[in-house]
């Protein structure tokens, strides 16, 4: 029959996999990305900013906000 193991083994054990995770998320975060990200233009084809653009679109009137 094997002897139980110590505390101290099952500590050093937890550790060494818990190193391990912590390597490889870092090894995979390092990888620079391949294919290149695609990014929404800031303007619209009107040459409106998006977010004046959101701006004209909304009004409180249609957005159903309550009015206390």
């Amino acid at each position: 029959m094997k002897p139980p193991r110590s505390s101290r083994d099952l500590i050093k054990n937890w550790h060494r996999r818990e190193k391990a995770t912590i390597d490889h998320l870092v090894r995979t975060a390092d990888v620079p990305k391949t294919t290149p990200q695609y990014s929404h233009s800031p303007f619209t084809d009107s040459g409106l900013a998006v977010e004046d653009q959101v701006r004209k679109a909304w009004s409180i009137s249609t957005a159903g906000v309550p009015i206390f």
